[in-house]
């Protein structure tokens, strides 16, 4: 594994020193013993595992709009100011309830704050 890593380094460098112009075809052909036929297909495995890359990135999932992620945030926060509405009128209606009660059956049902401490 390691041999192959550095042989696709190797190849790679050969590419792009090929590609940028500092060598040319007959060059790597007299040093390197590469034949024109094995450059070209370097150059192509160059830029389809290299460039193609940036050029095609990977397609993701589209995400929502953020119209649609703003919309829905703004009928949730008009369904919670409903139902906060509600609650608030609703512990208003309790509350009157209770003080209509303690006056008119004299009990005391709302619970006092302060605890009295127990008698052992």
């Amino acid at each position: 594994n390691k041999k192959n890593r550095n042989l696709i380094l190797y190849l790679r460098k050969v590419v792009e020193s090929y590609r940028a112009g500092f060598v040319s075809s007959k060059e790597l052909k007299t040093d390197l013993h590469l034949d024109f036929k094995r450059v070209r297909q370097l150059n192509r495995w160059y830029f389809k595992h290299r460039i193609l890359p940036y050029l095609k990135p990977k397609r993701r999932k589209p995400m929502k709009p953020e119209i649609n992620k703003t919309k829905d945030l703004e009928a949730k926060i008009k369904w919670l100011e409903k139902e906060n509405e509600m609650l608030r009128m609703k512990s208003i209606a309790w509350e009157t309830l209770v003080d209509i009660a303690e006056k008119q059956f004299d009990i005391s049902i709302k619970k006092k704050f302060a605890s009295k401490p127990l008698k052992h």
